[in-house]
């Protein structure tokens, strides 16, 4: 798990913690293959498709109402004796959030426990040592509060993200917790807490926060150098709402889906994601004009949601869909990770010429991103064009930060150097045979 954080104060390391946190949310995208209570009028945004929130719409007929009940911050006396009292007696609160940091680490909560599908509550992430990013977050965030701090959720405001999950193409945003400081610390400082190379990097900040806080991120992705807008519980637990949401249609239960989802929207009504993801559920079902009609609002929420845009192109009429589709090409022209989704979804058909192509418009666009390169040298390499992969990946190795990523490139260097060394060799034994082969048919 990649632990990052971006903090008003210059801190001390912590110690390594080895794992991979990177799923928060997902919004399904069909067109590129990846107890339900209804909205009360004074709850969401005018000509929403509220009919479209009702179970007979979606299934064809009623089923009970029966309530949702998700508690993901609740804690038990297990939890609370975690933090009383070796983290309730550090005084300052800036060292308290190391203090827990640590001990989470101590116990092993970031070994090698991440599983993108499984999104938990805080007291069942305590117990079961496993999750996704979200339900690492609901931990720290519930452990936090019990320690005395003042912690929330913030979402990131990162560029777009996609991966291929199960041949699905899933986009991705980020949620990570906040610690609110008091006033008197000093300026803004941003520190990477790597457990995937083990010590803490610290940089000067790029501007001062006024506000003054620490951010903790569960991520794979690098996310530190990003803006992140504090959100509500509410606006959190619809997130976790959405992710069981994914998580049971992708088990084909239906019906348990669009329930979830119906509950997402109710928590948060004006988030364009949870309505994409219903019209996703809608279109799986082969109900198009209900899909489109929710596609479309989605855009008014979101005029520029590529799922939402793919949505209307796949089901509108001539005129709109030709609209839609322009400002579709742009968007994901334009979008790197989008790129090398594509290029990971061909690699995953045995498409390698494909994914070269998509993998070189992202490092286009993005051309100091080492993993983009190291993912070209892969590439390359499944096109047993070695000598080029050699290339790309000493260039990755050239922008890459940190030392264990460097030292795991380095590792796949010299693989590849033994592959041009078999090669080599391979090819001038073939030449000495066919240079004898000549030599006897001229005797």
């Amino acid at each position: 798990m990649k632990v990052q954080i971006a903090t008003t104060q210059t801190m001390t390391r912590f110690r390594g913690i080895k794992a991979s946190i990177r799923l928060c949310l997902v919004a399904l995208a069909v067109l590129i293959v990846m107890g339900c209570q209804l909205l009360s009028s004074d709850a969401i945004v005018r000509n929403a498709p509220v009919h479209l929130l009702e179970h007979k719409a979606f299934l064809g007929f009623d089923v009970s109402d029966e309530s949702l009940s998700i508690k993901p911050l609740l804690t038990d006396v297990q939890m609370r004796n975690f933090v009383d009292p070796d983290i309730l007696e550090v005084k300052s609160r800036r060292y308290r959030v190391h203090a827990l940091m640590n001990k989470l680490a101590d116990y092993g909560y970031y070994s090698d426990y991440y599983d993108a599908g499984l999104t938990l509550s805080a007291n069942q992430t305590f117990k079961r040592k496993r999750g996704n990013c979200l339900s690492y977050t609901h931990l720290f965030i519930a452990l936090a509060r019990e320690a005395g701090l003042d912690a929330r959720y913030e979402l990131v405001k990162a560029p777009p993200l996609y991966s291929v999950s199960d041949g699905i193409l899933e986009h991705q945003v980020h949620i990570r917790s906040r610690v609110m400081w008091p006033s008197e610390f000093g300026r803004s400082v941003v520190s990477s807490f790597g457990p995937l190379h083990g010590i803490a990097r610290t940089l000067a900040a790029p501007r001062i926060n006024l506000e003054r806080y620490i951010s903790v991120d569960f991520n794979e992705r690098d996310i530190k150098g990003y803006e992140g807008t504090i959100v509500s519980d509410d606006f959190a637990l619809s997130l976790h709402f959405a992710n069981n949401a994914v998580e049971y249609w992708k088990r084909r239960e239906e019906s348990k889906a669009f329930r979830y989802m119906v509950e997402a929207i109710r928590l948060a009504p004006r988030y364009a994601d949870h309505w994409v993801n219903l019209a996703t559920f809608y279109t799986r079902r082969g109900l198009s004009n209900e899909a489109l009609l929710i596609n479309r609002y989605a855009l008014s929420l979101n005029p520029h949601h590529v799922i939402a845009l793919a949505g209307v192109v796949q089901h509108a009429a001539r005129g709109e869909m030709t609209r839609a589709k322009s400002r579709l090409q742009r968007l994901r022209n334009n979008n790197a990770h989008y790129q090398l989704a594509l290029a990971q979804r061909s690699t995953a058909n045995q498409d390698f010429s494909g994914a070269l192509a998509y993998v070189d418009r992202s490092i286009t666009l993005e051309k100091r991103n080492h993993e983009f390169l190291a993912f070209k040298a892969e590439v390359l390499i499944s096109l047993q064009r070695y000598s080029y992969a050699h290339e790309t990946l000493s260039r990755a190795i050239h922008h890459v930060e940190d030392e264990q990523e460097r030292q795991e490139y380095q590792r796949k260097l010299s693989e590849i150097e033994e592959k041009i060394v078999e090669n080599q060799s391979s090819e001038k034994a073939i030449l000495e045979m066919r240079t004898e082969l000549t030599a006897r048919q001229d005797s």
